[in-house]
């Protein structure tokens, strides 16, 4: 994959994938003159360019920016926040990846999730309008990964219900479809370390779970997470 950077004279960086009409773009202007702004910044994510040369502005206008929210600096009790502690438990929040169509001016604001990306395993959720069972409408993070149906579920009972069968073992996420039938989602690209070698009887309170071995990774391949079976031949 071949990238331009591009260094715009208002201090904005832009960069460009080559052969591909997706651009990000950082808007943040520096006030005083002499590159000594704030760390903080927008990544706007702009889908709508009709081709992949930086110096043309061509583009669609139907189709939305996005804007990469900060889990790291967003209040405790917004959506994103909470969305990205959850999602925490497959990846780093480094690679964990929430983006939002919504008009936002920092990255930190409480703001709508509308395409969720954990691109080292290979995982992404996009917002739909679900119908229930019951026949009401829900705006559930819908798994665009080929496990049609599925959504993030959100309920604390659908949790116990799956940590009773999991037991200690806690990287892992609920998904579930319009029955409410309960799938688990595991990451595949962390590697199982022992912390004691002294002889004594494994357990999961021994392992932990390195997720920056880069030889681990690469050698996964594309299939990066599990889903395992549903739960519903379970008491819910």
């Amino acid at each position: 994959m071949e990238i331009r950077f591009t260094y715009q004279s208002d201090c904005r960086l832009e960069f460009c994938q080559l052969r591909s009409s997706t651009r990000l773009k950082i808007p943040r202007k520096d006030d005083t003159g002499f590159c000594n702004s704030g760390a903080q910044a927008l990544i706007l994510r702009v889908l709508s360019y009709l081709d992949s040369d930086a110096a043309t502005e061509n583009k669609n206008l139907n189709i939305p920016m996005m804007t990469l929210l900060n889990v790291s600096s967003a209040s405790p009790s917004s959506l994103h926040k909470r969305a990205g502690m959850l999602l925490s438990r497959l990846d780093n929040l480094a690679h964990v990846l929430i983006w939002s169509s919504a008009n936002v001016r920092d990255a930190g604001d409480a703001s709508s999730i509308d395409l969720v990306e954990l691109p080292r395993v290979n995982l992404s959720l996009k917002a739909k309008q679900v119908e229930t069972i019951d026949g009401k409408s829900e705006h559930r993070l819908c798994s665009n990964n080929g496990h049609n149906g599925l959504s993030i579920s959100t309920s604390t009972e659908s949790r116990e219900i799956v940590d009773k069968l999991v037991g200690l073992i806690s990287h892992f996420i609920v998904l579930q479809n319009s029955d409410n039938d309960l799938f688990v989602l595991m990451p595949g690209c962390a590697l199982p370390r022992r912390l004691d070698t002294d002889g004594t009887a494994l357990s999961v309170q021994q392992v932990i779970l390195d997720r920056r071995n880069k030889e681990w990774i690469d050698n996964k391949g594309e299939v990066r997470c599990y889903l395992y079976l549903p739960c519903t031949q379970f008491p819910r």
